[in-house]
């Protein structure tokens, strides 16, 4: 059964949830009160408490998993970083950086837990960066340096106004929200086709999240695309809580169950849920 945004609902289905915890979530946002919204558009009309997630988690037997910085928060991670501070290894955050951060502010806070930078380009939200600027090109080389990931939140018909250049620059690269793609054929959309020819290099990931931010219907056919030509190491799954602009749409487990619809074999799932989240993140049981 689908809802009325086309969205699969696990209620009627496959939506089981294991005895033993057996994962984690690699999308999800926390914060309190949100007082600015650093020039964005979008500011939440309540807080998403750290408490709230875990109980969902521990609702679906999750390990823990990845805070990412909320575009509205801009380059104040403050929040963030107060609330991996009182997390152990299994949870890790993804932060936005100026270009201008240096290497040893990188690596501060690396030792905080932070393993990637977000690039929140959604069209109207911030330009494209200008990648034969130097100092995003220190600011790439910082990040290899550190072994982190780039995270790219773009449109589809968008990605490829960018990721030719990244890719070859060698950075890890993460995609959110299923390359958000544009078009019901994998091959035939642009960000998709670009992400299936990347496989062999091995060094970009995808995250199976957010179908609600896809004007595609159904994305079964692109998760399978992926699933084939990345291999199941390069995808992971977010629930994209507390889905900021789009909230009170579906519930914790509604997300999770879209797993089980996108991925139909459990060993395949476990290893996204699990071994590969553990590899790109650095995550561990404590």
């Amino acid at each position: 059964m689908y809802n009325n945004s086309g969205i699969r609902n696990p209620q009627s289905e496959r939506n089981e949830v294991p005895k033993v915890k057996l994962g984690f979530d690699c999308h999800a946002h926390v914060y309190g009160a949100v007082k600015e919204a650093n020039g964005s558009n979008y500011s939440p009309s309540r807080p998403a408490p750290l408490l709230n997630w875990q109980e969902n988690l521990e609702s679906c037997k999750l390990r823990g998993g990845v805070l990412v910085q909320p575009s509205f928060l801009g380059n104040d991670n403050r929040q963030l970083l107060e609330i991996l501070s009182r997390l152990n290894h299994a949870y890790r955050g993804v932060v936005q950086l100026a270009k201008e951060t240096t290497l040893e502010e990188i690596a501060a806070l690396d030792a905080a837990g932070i393993v990637g930078v977000r690039w929140n380009l959604i069209e109207g939200r911030s330009a494209l960066p200008n990648l034969k600027d130097p100092q995003w090109i220190d600011f790439l080389d910082n990040l290899k340096a550190m072994d982190w990931h780039l995270e790219l939140h773009l449109e589809g018909n968008r990605l490829p106004e960018i990721f030719p250049a990244l890719h070859e620059h060698g950075v890890k690269l993460v995609i959110d929200h299923i390359g958000l793609p544009v078009d019901d054929v994998p091959m035939q959309d642009p960000g998709c086709r670009l992400l299936l020819e990347s496989g062999q290099a091995e060094r970009t990931w995808v995250k199976l999240s957010a179908p609600y931010r896809s004007p595609v219907f159904d994305l079964r056919p692109h998760v399978q695309a992926l699933l084939h030509h990345l291999g199941r190491d390069r995808l992971v799954w977010g629930s994209d809580w507390p889905w900021t602009r789009h909230e009170n749409k579906h519930t914790y487990h509604d997300t999770y169950g879209w797993l089980n619809d996108w991925v139909r074999d459990a060993d395949d799932r476990q290893h996204i849920l699990d071994a590969s989240p553990r590899a790109l993140f650095r995550l561990s049981d404590s």
